[in-house]
């Protein structure tokens, strides 16, 4: 099967400029590129430019990816491959008696749709991710063999179950997952120390992989959670990723030049260090995330009856409200006002859904704490949020940086943030069209060349004769994303057409219903470049 895209504006998604001409499509690769004679089925792309498929760094369609195999908001934005297994909190390995308990706690993070959990190693769940409209690679999570090995157990591992976590990671790598993630807000990762991390950064290192970092610190003491990242990369030789990079909190405001200073310097003193951002300043995540760590540590039961338990109430409330040393509380750096709920399981509470935690309380005559909890119970947990807490001024900054990359960090349940739909065409129309802070082709690089090297993707992420034909074509007159905080399920314009491994999968702003994504391992030595 051929197709040829004539007389299009040619990006290699390595930085360098626009150049006219056509490119052919045979099976699933690019089979010429340039100045070639036209065969097949010819598409004209005159006026649009024609990119390398955008590569998401940080994507939560984990089970919506098994459940809804066209993943729309992904692909009719321009992604053509997402990376899974985020912030620690992969859905591999996994034992039949911790499923019940894993999914209700990952459910205001990945959505809880109507999946059979029938896999119990990474081999296994590796094995059910393809198929979809998009490609999928994924990460095995920190907290997953954390909870293999050891349960929710805040305290330190022993030396055995320390191997017994080594060994999986190392099964996890050598089946598919193309590297290890671990989000140090999140139970279980959160109750880890920097000498397990390293333990298990020995293991990735061995394979030649990467680690991605949700850091413990985000706020006010963000370079502190970046020298921990730069100090696993340090000591264990491995590649260090950080997760939607960014200063949260009004006391963090204006540290995005502290913050791209210091990666610098971290890279110049051969610490291999990337980052990823989504172009917005409200972040998203569960619910209950706003709760302090040891408040999970005795899995959904244990905390349960901590939050009906009035004898804890005092504790609860004022850690929330002020933090501890070793735990930066999203409350503390912003406020109940920031917060907005997007995503609820049951028809009794869909009204709170787009309204603030004030708004709630006042409707149930609650305070703010208690509106959290009535909302964490009555809902098993299964409640996402929107954060506003992000100074425009820093996103602008970090946006621009050679080594920072952009991505989604979409939820997909419920009424999402508006990041879901619209990370890749903002950064086109916005802020490289409108706003003018870089060149079209360095953001292309951002969205491609530059995410699949990190990941290791081998012949993707680049326009060139033999890589895999994952190609987005757009319109970089008209793209912008039309997805809101108000309205978050808008899709973009301007993305005209998307191939997935040589196969429509966007014809003309619309849906095939095509399936060609492939489950992706990684291979050392991709195409790309480290800046």
């Amino acid at each position: 099967m051929s197709v040829t895209l004539m007389n299009g504006t040619l990006y290699d998604g390595l930085g360098k400029p626009g150049r006219q001409g056509h490119l052919v499509i045979e099976n699933d690769r690019i089979a010429e590129i340039g100045d070639v004679l036209p065969r097949g089925e010819q598409i004209d792309v005159t006026g649009l430019a024609v990119s390398p498929g955008f590569v998401d760094t940080h994507s939560h369609c984990d089970l919506v990816g098994l459940s809804d195999r066209q993943l729309s908001p992904k692909l009719r934005q321009g992604i053509t491959t997402d990376l899974l297994g985020q912030d620690g909190l992969s859905e591999a390995p996994i034992k039949a008696e911790d499923v019940d308990h894993w999914r209700t706690h990952l459910s205001g993070l990945n959505d809880d749709p109507q999946v059979e959990w029938t896999w119990r190693s990474y081999g296994d769940y590796f094995a059910r991710i393809g198929g979809a409209a998009i490609n999928m690679a994924g990460m095995v999570g920190h907290g997953t063999v954390r909870l293999h090995v050891m349960g929710m157990d805040d305290r330190a591992p022993t030396p055995v179950e320390l191997t017994a976590m080594q060994a999986l990671v190392d099964d996890a790598l050598t089946n598919g997952a193309c590297g290890f993630s671990t989000g140090l807000i999140y139970s279980p990762c959160v109750y880890a120390d920097i000498d397990e991390i390293i333990a298990l950064g020995h293991v990735v290192k061995r394979h030649n992989s990467f680690m991605v970092y949700h850091m413990r610190f985000e706020g006010r003491r963000v370079l502190d959670g970046m020298d921990e990242v730069f100090t696993v990369g340090r000591e264990t030789g491995a590649s260090q990723h950080i997760s939607h990079f960014k200063a949260r909190g009004g006391l963090a405001f204006g540290k995005s030049s502290e913050m791209s200073a210091a990666m610098d310097q971290a890279r110049a003193g051969g610490i291999d260090v990337t980052a990823d951002q989504y172009p917005y300043t409200a972040g998203s995540t569960m619910l209950g995330a706003l709760l302090p760590p040891w408040c999970h540590a005795r899995g959904v039961e244990g905390l349960n009856a901590f939050l009906r338990d009035e004898n804890m109430e005092e504790r609860i409330r004022t850690e929330i409200e002020h933090g501890r040393h070793d735990w930066e509380s999203s409350i503390a750096s912003s406020s109940w006002d920031s917060i907005a709920i997007v995503g609820v399981k049951t028809a009794g509470n869909q009204w709170v859904v787009g309204k603030r935690i004030p708004e709630i309380a006042n409707q149930w005559n609650l305070d703010n704490y208690q509106t959290m909890v009535r909302l964490l119970l009555e809902e098993n947990h299964a409640v996402s949020m929107i954060l506003h807490m992000m100074h425009e001024d820093d996103v602008r900054h970090l946006l621009v940086q050679p080594w920072l990359m952009h991505c989604t960090d979409g939820l997909m349940g419920g009424t999402p943030h508006p990041r879901t739909y619209g990370t890749y065409p903002k950064v086109l129309g916005h802020y490289v069209r409108d706003e003018k802070l870089m060149s079209l082709e360095a953001a292309i690089r951002k969205m491609t060349s530059l995410p699949a090297w990190r990941v290791g993707l081998k012949d993707r992420g680049v326009l060139r004769t033999g890589a895999f034909a994952d190609i987005t074509v757009f319109n970089p007159n008209t793209v912008i994303d039309r997805s809101t905080y108000a309205d978050p399920t808008e899709f973009p314009i301007g993305i005209q057409h998307v191939f997935v491994n040589g196969i429509h999968a966007v014809r003309d702003s619309r849906e095939t219903g095509n399936l060609a994504g492939r489950a992706l391992r990684r291979e050392v030595g991709a195409p790309g470049s480290r800046t």
